[in-house]
Order: C-alpha cells, then sequence, then structure tokens
C-alpha cells in the first residue's frame, strides 16, 4: 500500500519561524534552535534530525536547514508529498545528454534565474530540443516551476525535461499537467498518464476511430475534475459530427462545471443541424424580421430583443444573470446571449448579406452593441486551425476584428487574429504597421505567445513571413534608432519601453545585428538625467542583453549521440 509524507506550507512556515530568532541574533544567543530543528513535521523530519546532530559549525548548519525548508516551500504550493522509496519506481534511462558546456550551461541558467522576456526563453528551450540536449538534473525545479507559472511554455519545457524530469513530474502532483505530449500516445497513458497524455491519446484517438473515443470519454466523466472534463470534452473539436451531438447537448443542459457547458456549447456551434442550432433558429423566427424595400429588390432587416426571459433559456446555455455593473440593459443582455450562441453561417444564410453588410446594419439599430458584443465571441467558437475555416468565417474574422472591435481586449483580438490565415493576419498588420507600429508589436507578441501556448514549436515562423518580417525590421530599426536619438516622445518611448524587448525575443535569430549597431542613447546636455534618457538607457542595454543572449543560443554545439 502506497504512504505519502505530506508537509502542508504552513508547517514549512513554522519551521522556518522557528529559526528566524537564531538568524537574527545569533546561533549562540539562541539556545535550543538545534533542538528545534528535530521537531520538524515528516517528511522532512528525519533530514533535520540528522542536520541538528552534525557537528558543523551552527552558522553552517542553520543555513543548510534554510535552504532545506526553503525548498520545501518552493516545491509545494499544494503541499510537499514525497512517496515511499519503495513506490517510486526509478526514473528510466536518458535518450540524450545533458547540456555540461559551461558556458552553454550559464547562458541557460541565466534565462532561467532572471526576468526575462517569455519569447527568449522559449527560444533558449526550442534551441536545446533542436540540438538534441536535455536540461541538467540539477536545474529541472527551475524548468519545472517556470512552466508552473507559464503554461506558453509547457511544451517547450517538456522537451527537454528528459526522462529525471517527467519522473519528477509523477512525483509531485502539483506538476503533473506539465509532462510532453507524447508523439505516439498508448493505453498507458490513458490509464495512467498525466492529463497531456491523456488528452493527447484522445486525440489520437478520435483522428482513428471517433465513436470509440466518444465512448470512452463518457465512460469517464463522471470521474474527472471539471477542469479535466472541460479540457478533455474540447477534444471532441477531432472529428466533430453530429454523432457527438447528443453527449454534447447533454452536458450543455447537465453538467455542472460553468467552463464544461462553454465547452459544449462553443462545440455545438460548429454542427448547424443540430438541435441546438434549430432551437436559437426558432427564437430569431419570433425577433429577426424582413419587410421588402425598394420596390421589392432589397429586404430591410429588423431586430427586437425577446420581451421576457424563456423558461428553457438556461438548459440552451444562455447565462441569465446579467452582471450588475455590464453596460448592457437587461433586454441588450438577453440579445446577446443568444447571439453568441448562434452559429455564425445562421446570420448570412438567414439575411443573404455578408459579414461586413451585417455589421453595418447593426450600426443602424439600438441594438449593435449587443449585437457586435455578441458575434465577437460566436467567432471564438470557430475552429482554431485556419485551414479548416471556410471563407464566409473567414469573412467574419475579418468583420469582427475591424474597427468596432475596440471593445475587445487585446489578448481576445490576438486570438481570433491567429484563427485568420496568413495571408490576411498579415494584411491587418501591415495596413496599421506605418500607424502605430507599437500596437502591432504588441498583437504580434501576444499571438506569438498564444502559438506557443497551443503548443507550436515555432510560434514566430508560423505568425511572421519573411516579406512582413523584412518590412517590420525596417520599421522598428527606425523606431528603435529615433528613440535612442532622443527623437520620439516620452509616451512612445514608454510604449517601446515593455513592447521592444518582448518583440525582440520572438523575433527570428538574424535580427541582432541591427539590434547591434543600434546607436547608444543621446546623452542631454545638462547635468541631470532627465527620466526619459534613463529609460532610454535601459531599453538599450536591455536590447543589447538579448541580442548577445540569442547569439549565445544560436552558438550552441549539438549534442553528442547517446
Amino acid at each position: 500500500m502506497s504512504t505519502t509524507g505530506v508537509m502542508p506550507d504552513a508547517a514549512v512556515s513554522a519551521a522556518l519561524e522557528r529559526l528566524l530568532p537564531a538568524a537574527l541574533v545569533g546561533t549562540e544567543r539562541a539556545p535550543g534552535w538545534r533542538a528545534a530543528l528535530s521537531a520538524a513535521p515528516a517528511p522532512l523530519n528525519r533530514l533535520m534530525a540528522a542536520l541538528a546532530a552534525t557537528p558543523d559549525e551552527d552558522a553552517a548548519v542553520l543555513l543548510r536547514a534554510a535552504g532545506v525548508l526553503a525548498l520545501a516551500a518552493r516545491i509545494g504550493a499544494d503541499g510537499l508529498a514525497l512517496p515511499a522509496e519503495a513506490d517510486a519506481p526509478p526514473a528510466r534511462p536518458e535518450r540524450r545528454p545533458a547540456l555540461a558546456d559551461p558556458s552553454s550551461r550559464a547562458v541557460v541558467e541565466t534565462l532561467l534565474q532572471d526576468d526575462w522576456p517569455l519569447g527568449l526563453r522559449h527560444a533558449m528551450l526550442r534551441r536545446l530540443a533542436e540540438r538534441g540536449w536535455r536540461l541538467p538534473a540539477a536545474l529541472l525545479p527551475q524548468a519545472l516551476e517556470l512552466a508552473q507559472r507559464e503554461p506558453a511554455l509547457r511544451a517547450a519545457v517538456g522537451a527537454v525535461i528528459g526522462e529525471r524530469g517527467a519522473w519528477l513530474i509523477r512525483q509531485q502532483p502539483r506538476w503533473r499537467q506539465l509532462g510532453e505530449a507524447p508523439a505516439q500516445p498508448t493505453e498507458a497513458d490513458w490509464t495512467d498518464g498525466a492529463p497531456t497524455a491523456r488528452l493527447a491519446f484522445l486525440r489520437h484517438a478520435r483522428t482513428q476511430d471517433p465513436a470509440a473515443a466518444r465512448a470512452r470519454l463518457e465512460a469517464e466523466l463522471g470521474q474527472l475534475a471539471a477542469a479535466e472534463r472541460a479540457q478533455l470534452v474540447e477534444a471532441l473539436a477531432v472529428g466533430l459530427s453530429m454523432a457527438d451531438e447528443p453527449l454534447l447537448m447533454r452536458l450543455l443542459q447537465r453538467d455542472r462545471g460553468g467552463e464544461v457547458r462553454a465547452v459544449a456549447a462553443r462545440l455545438l456551434q460548429r454542427l448547424p443541424d443540430s438541435a441546438q442550432a434549430g432551437w436559437l433558429a426558432a427564437q430569431w423566427d419570433a425577433l429577426l424580421k424582413s419587410e421588402s424595400a425598394w420596390l421589392g429588390l432589397k429586404r430591410r432587416w429588423t431586430i427586437e430583443p425577446p420581451a421576457a426571459e424563456g423558461a428553457d433559456w438556461k438548459a440552451h446555455g444562455l447565462d441569465l444573470q446579467r452582471p450588475r455593473h455590464d453596460g448592457l440593459g437587461e433586454r441588450g443582455w438577453w440579445l446577446y446571449q443568444l447571439v453568441r450562441l448562434t452559429p455564425l453561417s445562421f446570420w448570412t444564410t438567414r439575411t443573404g448579406l455578408t459579414p461586413a453588410d451585417l455589421m453595418a446594419w447593426a450600426k443602424g439599430t439600438d441594438w449593435k452593441d449587443a449585437l457586435r458584443r455578441g458575434w465577437f465571441e460566436a467567432a471564438q467558437a470557430l475552429p482554431d486551425d485556419p485551414a479548416a475555416l471556410a471563407p464566409v468565417e473567414v469573412e467574419w474574422l475579418l468583420a469582427v476584428l475591424g474597427r468596432d472591435a475596440r471593445g475587445a481586449s487585446v489578448s481576445e483580438q490576438a486570438a481570433l487574429r491567429r484563427r485568420l490565415p496568413p495571408a490576411q493576419r498579415t494584411a491587418l498588420w501591415r495596413a496599421r504597421l506605418a500607424g502605430d507600429p507599437v500596437e502591432v508589436a504588441g498583437e504580434i507578441v501576444l499571438v506569438c505567445e498564444q502559438a506557443a501556448l497551443a503548443g507550436v514549436p515555432d510560434p514566430a515562423g508560423s505568425v511572421l513571413d519573411a516579406a512582413f518580417l523584412a518590412e517590420l525590421g525596417a520599421v522598428l530599426e527606425a523606431q528603435w534608432s529615433a528613440l535612442c536619438a532622443g527623437q520620439l516622445d516620452d509616451r512612445r518611448c514608454n510604449d517601446w519601453l515593455g513592447r521592444a524587448p518582448a518583440l525582440l525575443a520572438w523575433l527570428p535569430a538574424d535580427v541582432p545585428g541591427w539590434v547591434e549597431a543600434l546607436p547608444e542613447p543621446v546623452n542631454p546636455t545638462d547635468a541631470a538625467v532627465s527620466w526619459a534618457q534613463q529609460q532610454r538607457t535601459t531599453l538599450h542595454a536591455r536590447l543589447q542583453r538579448i541580442a548577445a543572449l540569442r547569439r549565445a543560443l544560436e552558438a550552441l554545439p549539438a549534442a553528442p549521440a547517446c
């Protein structure tokens, strides 16, 4: 039978507090502090007792004990769980060598420890994987903690932790979602794997036999936590068909998890022949009307929100409780709820209007905010893969990402831009690059981060084509040179302070050349250094450091064959 010792966070904190007086006033003035070490709770009590019994100097023992407790606190936000030795099989043999070169290891340690842009850390992890290395064992806790904080790095971390890292993940419950998705999932991944492996197995199973994979999922849903239910239900997007409708309708109407119901609703939006789509169409029969205009040559459409709440709305995924500070009135809230759940194809089919025409039509109604907000959220239910989009769905994405998308957050807009085919996405950026390069830079960073979150190995390569990258580089070089020369105002200087390092970290490795050639910031003529000058100096140094680290990563040697 498995035995596990658990030290709660409170116990770690209490043990550290008992050492505090000796650390503040000196070990010679705090008698009994060694005895306090032996009082540490399991599973560290034996280790701490051994430390207390060592004949080494008090100061050295105190520092070692504090280090052990600090590491315990860092490892376990939910508690440090250590399985008994007999319950923990050893790690499998490594398939890649550990990075050992001192200079290369120093670069990796720097990027794991300090506050660097996410794109630079992703580049480091990707370069390690490309050159055939794994992380040294001593750096694994740092890498796993980083992946815990930054979900967009989890796939990249998983590719370089090796068998020892996979073993560590199995020992610590809070790291279980960090495992790398297996390239060829097996039955064992489904029965005993981490959530990442189970999801990979289910997606693979859907490509082979969608019905069998769905039946497997149904058999386990009742035993899963809401977060994992939502994640696995979303895997039904692979091979989605009308055969999945009964399960999705049941989840929409009965599942207790709000995110599970939301996932089911999004998938049902991709099934225009579903009962859910039919129910929504019936609602619109009473709300969306047309009449002849221009001597019968055109149709004029009018829309009227519901006058009262429907008894069956909740069963079809509508949120009945309007947030207190929401800008929509009650009827506008009801209308928005119906719009966000309705497939976008319904509107073009029912009205014969293009998405751009519908956006213009909405502007002339009393309910433009409810309509546009609902269409934007309905667009979020479209497939993530640009290749899976129908032409009218691409038109919808371009329409909702127009000028009237300003109410949506930048990250929500970036998520939709990532769904666009590369040509259309690049056209949107190209049209705005000269006028607002800072904003375009921020969007590129967000789209790269979302691509990394989706597990794309080369996020920037999937986002930026060569022609646009050349245009972007020319604009950035001019902007950043002007900034260093003091030719940009304080607002633009401050904007670039955050955006420039984050963007440079994602750009291809051949960019550092012109970054290294950026002029030193101009010194002010008077003795006082202005705030703007300090910012320019800080930014210049940051960009040079990132460029140097990128060059160091490019120089990483290939690993020898194991």
